[in-house]
């Protein structure tokens, strides 16, 4: 619900959340985000606020605030709160400009009985949701009860577009850098076929079957693939570690980014991704593996003398 917040001197528009603390807790983490004071327990009459919204108001734990709001009829009502916990969240819409109130006291100010606007129900296993969502609505129509129940992807299509955004990109980010990597390998291998042509034509010389030249090459190659892989993927190992294990400080940057309404706080941390280390490591083996056929073909194909003598 809509709210004017009043410390007394100065008042702010802010969104009012009536819960019933015990239910919520055991759908939501947002107790654990609590950094001063705690959650206001069964019967209190008190509010739990955002750690930027006290600052921008001047408040902190046991101040007390006044809400004023407007009724079902239209006409105006003040709750009257104690400040029981600060909140510092990943969502900064929490953190600026929601008051947490007890369920029973909202309902009082709002003169609306037993009603409520939303529950949210936790389920366990992903595969549950939409069987759940079908019985939930069966009810709602058994009861003539014009509401509807929905999963958190439908209210939230716009994170889940920014994450398909985000994979977009990194798959972009990694096309061109494997590209990269790909180009080095082949140059690699290609050069050290051409530099030993020479050594090629002796080969041949000696009896050496072009196949047999080729072969050569491709186990050269492969070795130089695998040991080159496990070269970045230990790299790759120790980057990743720090990320996920220490994180990178945000404070470099200017620390909260939630003021900007990305939600990151403190750090930015990575995660493990084992079958990204799996494929660059077999990616690199392959790419050495058969760039080295065509220029090992190719001199190997030459006649023993044009090849001695680089003609």
């Amino acid at each position: 619900f809509k709210a004017n917040l009043n410390n007394g001197i100065d008042e702010v528009a802010v969104q009012g959340m009536g819960i019933s603390i015990e239910q919520y807790n055991d759908v939501f983490a947002t107790q654990n985000h609590v950094v001063e004071g705690s959650m206001f327990v069964p019967g209190e009459l008190k509010a739990v606020i955002g750690v930027s919204l006290a600052e921008l108001m001047d408040l902190k734990v046991n101040d007390y605030i006044t809400l004023l709001v407007r009724t079902k009829e239209e006409t105006f009502n003040t709750i009257d709160l104690e400040i029981a916990g600060l909140l510092y969240t990943p969502h900064p819409m929490i953190n600026n400009g929601i008051v947490f109130v007890p369920l029973g006291i909202a309902r009082q100010a709002l003169n609306v009985e037993n009603g409520i606007s939303m529950m949210a129900v936790k389920i366990k296993k992903d595969k549950e949701i939409n069987s759940t969502i079908d019985r939930i609505n069966q009810i709602f129509q058994e009861k003539n009860m014009n509401i509807n129940a929905y999963s958190w992807k439908e209210s939230a299509k716009t994170v889940i577009a920014i994450r398909a955004a985000e994979d977009a990109e990194t798959a972009v980010m990694l096309i061109i850098i494997l590209s990269i990597g790909m180009i080095g390998i082949i140059n690699n291998v290609i050069l050290s076929a051409l530099e030993r042509t020479r050594e090629i034509g002796m080969m041949k010389a000696l009896g050496m079957r072009e196949w047999e030249i080729v072969s050569v090459f491709m186990v050269e190659a492969t070795g130089l693939g695998i040991f080159g892989g496990l070269a970045g993927c230990l790299l790759g190992f120790v980057g990743v570690w720090w990320i996920t294990e220490i994180g990178y400080d945000l404070s470099y940057i200017g620390g909260d980014m939630s003021s900007y309404g990305v939600p990151i706080i403190d750090k930015l941390y990575g995660v493990w991704n084992f079958s990204s280390f799996v494929f660059i490591f077999f990616f690199g083996i392959v790419v050495a593996l058969f760039s080295s056929i065509a220029p090992a073909y190719w001199a190997a194909h030459k006649e023993p003398v044009k090849a001695i003598y680089h003609r």
